[in-house]
């Protein structure tokens, strides 16, 4: 269960020639389902090679430490970084651009921010323009997540060490050893008998917000493995609307106790687009 984190200085883990040259390759492919499936058998032998090591590297404009081992996110944005969610990147690329070009700060918040990747997105494509809060629970990933932030000094991101629920306290959260991005909170609030499992801070959204000074939002990106439900219902029903954001990008899951979709319906959003995982929403029809 023990997850490799090294803070060693950017750079240390430069990537070696042959890691360099599946870089290339992989990173030439096009952006798309069969880029990504050509993309597998070498990804595959480099992370054989690499083991545990990570890789030192630049994805999107920003700088990463990343470990493809046991994280498929770290994985996919290592090797397709024009492959990984290109449709919700390139709806924030456009809300991202028309905010700078109106001389606004860009203000983003990451909901199951894993090691980084899309705040160092919004980091890079704002020009540093932008305030991001990125909450990651998660002992070791958050660990990454805040090395990945210290690498790129100009961005503005707040690392926030907690799980988005509907709850003050302490929350149980299931490990997924094999791929740390399927690590879950228990929804049930009861103990359970998983193996790998750790309890680790819980707040709500508002309660955030509230405590970073942020009174409006221009995005929001919430990957939480079915608990999506638990941290947006209570936001939803209790926020001004001063502080919904204008854009919300969510992974759609079949496991919700909620219908979030109404709650968002009721709130004003309509859905803008979707990808295989996620949907994309905007609110009252703005861009």
């Amino acid at each position: 269960m023990t997850l490799a984190v090294d803070a060693a200085p950017f750079g240390t883990y430069a990537p070696e020639p042959f890691v360099r040259a599946v870089l290339a390759l992989t990173r030439a492919l096009p952006a798309s389902w069969l880029g990504l499936r050509l993309s597998t058998p070498f990804r595959r032998v480099a992370i054989d090679w690499l083991g545990e090591q990570p890789v030192d590297t630049e994805v999107w404009g920003a700088k990463a430490r990343l470990y493809p081992g046991r994280n498929s996110s770290e994985k996919n944005a290592l090797f397709t970084p024009q492959i990984f969610d290109a449709l919700e990147r390139g709806v924030l690329a456009s809300a991202i651009d028309s905010s700078i070009a109106a001389g606004r700060t860009f203000t983003f918040v990451d909901i199951g921010a894993n090691a980084g990747l899309y705040s160092l997105f919004v980091g890079a494509r704002s020009g540093g323009r932008s305030r991001i809060l990125a909450a990651e629970p998660q002992p070791g990933i958050v660990d990454r997540l805040s090395f990945n932030r210290s690498a790129n000094p100009t961005f503005d991101i707040t690392v926030l060490p907690v799980a988005v629920t509907d709850r003050d306290g302490e929350i149980e959260l299931v490990i997924h050893d094999r791929d740390r991005g399927g690590s879950h909170v228990n929804k049930t609030g009861t103990a359970t008998d998983a193996v790998h499992a750790v309890r680790v801070p819980s707040r709500p959204l508002v309660a955030l917000l509230n405590e970073a000074g942020v009174d409006t939002i221009d995005a929001v990106k919430i990957d939480i493995e079915g608990a999506e439900d638990l941290a947006l219902a209570p936001f939803l029903r209790d926020a001004p609307s001063s502080l919904l954001p204008r854009l919300l990008v969510i992974e759609d899951r079949p496991d919700w106790t909620v219908d979030l979709y109404a709650l968002l319906h009721e709130r004003g959003y309509v859905r803008m687009t979707r990808s295989r995982h996620n949907v994309v929403l905007r609110l009252d029809g703005r861009t």
